[in-house]
């Protein structure tokens, strides 16, 4: 009985030492991956006209349409490497998560009809 509890207490430590790099850069990508697609929902309304306070140009529009179909193919072609167990790297991962924060505030100033210099990072210019 007594055993059974020191496993039973052991196995949160041998959890951890699961957490290798791979396991970590893994995780952030499904976590960046949930968090594209929280902020790039409301995109397709937007660029419909169907969201109160936010009116975009054309050039706005196609310029949140690139950015944000550059996050999605890193994200997806990372989750590709992930699902075919091949190895992503620190770099692949740095590299998203840049592009993500760039998308994050090109999207943020578009909504207040602003373009900032973040959306010619993701595809496109001003």
């Amino acid at each position: 009985m007594k055993k059974a509890l020191l496993a039973l207490g052991l196995l949160p430590l041998l959890a951890a030492c699961g957490a290798t790099p791979q396991a970590k850069f893994n995780q952030t990508v499904y976590d960046v991956d949930s968090s594209y697609h929280v902020l790039a929902q409301p995109i397709p309304d937007a660029i419909k006209g169907n969201v109160p306070g936010i009116t975009l140009t054309d050039t706005q529009k196609d310029l949140a349409k690139r950015a944000s179909q550059t996050v999605f193919n890193e994200i997806s072609s990372l989750e590709a490497s992930i699902e075919h167990g091949n190895s992503i790297t620190q770099t692949g991962v740095n590299a998203l998560q840049t592009d993500f924060l760039s998308f994050e505030t090109c999207w943020a100033g578009l909504k207040t009809g602003t373009t900032p210099d973040a959306c010619a990072a993701l595809g496109g210019s001003k």
